[in-house]
């Protein structure tokens, strides 16, 4: 093996060490970190907090590693060499894991719940290998040696995307000439598809959606409006900038000098009220909301217990059997609320508001209803809110039923390390597009909410009103809710895209080729701001329309036609899944057995003994309760989940029962590793009514004739 790589006191052994700590541990933090910029941005790390993080990545921990492998090779001494390379191999196979990591989320979706154990199964022996071949082979150490200018790369380019980040652009200071100063209100609605709307021809839905179909009225409708990326924190950008993305742009105010926030408080002709719950291109002299002061070594210390959370998810796919440490939730940009005290909930009618994306959805809408009013200068006010986005918690008349934080991280029957793929259960499937479209009900009702407070403040005649989203969702069996493919696109492209310009009081339907980024030139058209050169879109005004859409994604980009055919044949889909039944009415496709609904439950042959599941919950308006047999409930929202082990087949039916009837029938489908999951919920039809009861069957998918077995049961007070 040689002398010169056995000794304890090898410069290049410990070289090595430093390296491979650099690759497998340094590089990946620092990668990740970079793509955080509105952590980095929020939490505003200075040269000594991100100074510290560098040596204690590139200095502390290769110094720790060598002295552990110091003591692993002293005491192997006594083992006949037994576990001298163990931190070789450990540094070693955390490499290969953070450069498999990457490419596992196929391997993950097709191996749901062993793909982890795979991996490492995989890489262990591997990284033996590799170290016997470190030291056998001098060219290995060589490789090695050549490979430490990574320990001065990584931290350098960093600090440039660090620096990059914060810089200040000259065009902030400027000031920007304005010669229409008139109220503005943009709304951007999040995972929002313009198809949604549709009747089977093409028109405004105004059975389903009648406030969006009250819009339509004094409006603009843009029928053929496309997002140019389904990230939000891509296409969000894209709107306020009016350009194409750009992958190597985060979505901060740096990368985007001359954006419409900024040339619109640079007009110092506006009060402004932002809300931007994902992208930070509001200017900062807006911002109310400041963070109380904190030394750096505090800091220092939040920042490393972070990444130590973040670290293990760089390198384990979320199925592998270890317990994983809670990520913060500023790593995601959602504020803490004791540090920023949610002063924000007051409802000042001005300024820049950072809310939680998927939280507290309501009180943001509150809020923001409250900025419109009458100004000394006009009003301009931007609204991002992440609705209708998952979590699918709310009924078409605004009711929530479930708690934003008691929803699952992703939807019932969705694969894939973010959830956003969907299984091939049609049915499941179809169940979350039920809810979607019943939030999407709900947004209708906030827009009902909007258009009455524009009318009461005397803004509606006189401003200029947008509406829109980022970008659009999919419910295709089989395909993503977010990536678009050749079947899903027209869903995911499409978005809303109503404008009322001053003055206008009749509608009016417009087909022409439509962008998200041609919404910044139409408002600084009617604004009469002088566009900066880098604006990419096209003024709505303009005749002369682009030849094709364009589609950002994945780092990759996508030309269509204009009128690309998918998107009719969405309607058609749409059409044919929920028909003209009323918004709230369950389409027949997603239950199991509906020619089972309505019969009562002594029809059918019970099993005893029953199976109690893991759990059986009852979600109800606004607040989560256990079940209890002495509580007024009004449950919406009936889940529980099922160890497999526990069902005669698989998927198995579950019978949703209420005071002795059938009222719904599903199979189950996979949650995670052995377990199985279900969901209900109740029809409003029901709900009316007096509750007494809800009882759980399983019942056999492939002998409908078999006895059912009771699941579970719960005894529901009398509504009073």
């Amino acid at each position: 093996m040689g002398s010169e790589i056995t000794t304890h006191k090898n410069p290049a052994r410990i070289l090595h060490l430093f390296t491979l700590c650099a690759f497998a541990i340094g590089q990946p933090i620092l990668t990740a970190l970079s793509g955080q910029a509105v952590y980095l941005h929020d939490q505003k790390f200075g040269l000594i907090e991100i100074s510290l993080l560098l040596v204690t990545l590139f200095l502390l921990v290769p110094l720790s590693c060598v002295v552990l492998d110091r003591f692993a090779r002293l005491g192997s001494q006594r083992i006949q060499g037994w576990g001298s390379n163990s931190v070789l191999v450990l540094l070693t196979t955390l490499l290969l894991l953070s450069l498999i990591r990457p490419y596992a989320t196929q391997w993950w979706a097709a191996t749901q719940g062993s793909s982890g154990l795979m991996i490492i199964a995989f890489v262990i022996p591997c990284s033996w290998g590799l170290v016997a071949l470190y030291q056998q082979f001098a060219g290995v150490r060589v490789w090695l040696t050549v490979a430490s200018l990574g320990l001065v790369i990584f931290p350098v380019h960093f600090l440039w995307n660090y620096q990059r980040f914060f810089a200040m652009q000259e065009s902030m200071r400027e000031r920007a000439e304005l010669q229409n100063p008139i109220p503005v209100v943009l709304i951007v609605f999040d995972e929002f598809s313009g198809i949604t709307l549709m009747n089977e021809r093409g028109e405004i839905d105004k059975s389903r959606f009648p406030q969006f179909a009250r819009l339509a009225k004094n409006s603009t409708w843009y029928r053929n409006a496309t997002t140019v990326s389904p990230r939000t924190d891509i296409a969000v950008p894209a709107i306020l900038s009016g350009q194409y993305p750009a992958t190597s742009r985060s979505p901060l105010a740096a990368d985007y000098p001359g954006n419409l926030l900024e040339r619109v408080e640079a007009s110092q002709n506006f009060e402004m009220a932002v809300f931007e719950p994902v992208s930070r291109l509001g200017p900062a002299t807006l911002n109310h909301q400041s963070l109380p002061e904190r030394f750096p070594f505090s800091k220092s210390i939040e920042l490393l217990q972070t990444l130590a959370a973040v670290y293990p998810r760089l390198i384990f796919t979320t199925d592998t059997p270890i317990w994983f440490p809670i990520i913060p939730k500023p790593w995601f940009g959602i504020p803490i609320k004791s540090r920023v005290g949610w002063e924000y909930f007051s409802g000042e009618p001005t300024g820049l508001f950072h809310y939680p994306g998927t939280e507290y959805r309501v009180p943001q809408q509150q809020h923001f209803l409250k900025c419109l009013q009458p100004t000394d200068k006009p009003l301009f006010c931007f609204f991002h809110t992440v609705f209708p986005h998952y979590p699918w918690v709310f009924l078409s008349s605004g009711e929530q039923y479930q708690s934003e934080f008691a929803a699952p991280s992703r939807p019932s029957a969705a694969r894939g390390e973010l959830g956003e793929d969907w299984d091939q259960d049609p049915a499941a499937v179809l169940r979350n597009e039920f809810r979607y479209r019943l939030q999407v009900g709900a947004v209708d009702h906030f827009v009902g909410q909007l258009l009455d407070r524009l009318e009461v403040t005397g803004l509606f005649n006189r401003c200029l009103l947008v509406v829109t989203a980022d970008h659009g969702v999919s419910f295709r069996p089989g395909h993503s809710r977010r990536l678009p493919d050749a079947l899903n696109g027209a869903e995911i492209f499409s978005v809303p895209l109503f404008v009322k310009y001053p003055a206008q009081t009749a509608g009016s339907i417009d087909d022409r080729n439509v962008e998200s980024i041609d919404i910044y030139p139409t408002i600084a058209e009617v604004l009469g701001i002088e566009l900066p050169d880098a604006v990419e879109g096209i003024p709505l005004s303009a005749e002369l329309r682009r030849g094709r859409k364009t589609i950002y994604f994945e780092k990759t980009m996508t030309i269509l036609e204009p009128d690309f055919p998918q998107r009719q044949a969405a309607i058609q889909r749409q059409f044919e899944q929920f028909g003209h039944a009323g918004l709230d009415l369950p389409p027949v496709a997603m239950s199991s057995h509906p020619d089972w609904h309505g019969l009562p439950i002594d029809r059918f042959v019970i099993e005893q003994p029953s199976i109690v599941g893991e759990r059986f919950d009852l979600h109800l308006p606004r607040k989560e309760s256990e079940v209890k047999v002495d509580i007024v409930l009004e449950p919406r929202l009936v889940t529980g989940s099922i160890e497999a082990r526990d069902l005669p087949e698989i998927p198995a039916e579950v019978i949703l029962v209420i005071d002795g009837i059938v009222r719904d029938t599903s199979k189950t489908y996979w949650i995670a590793g052995s377990e199985l999951g279900f969901q209900f919920l109740i029809p409003h039809s029901v709900i009316a009514g007096e509750l007494g009861s809800i009882e759980l069957y399983l019942a056999s998918s492939s002998k409908p004739d078999s006895p059912l077995r009771l699941l579970r049961t719960a005894e529901i007070a009398k509504r009073r």
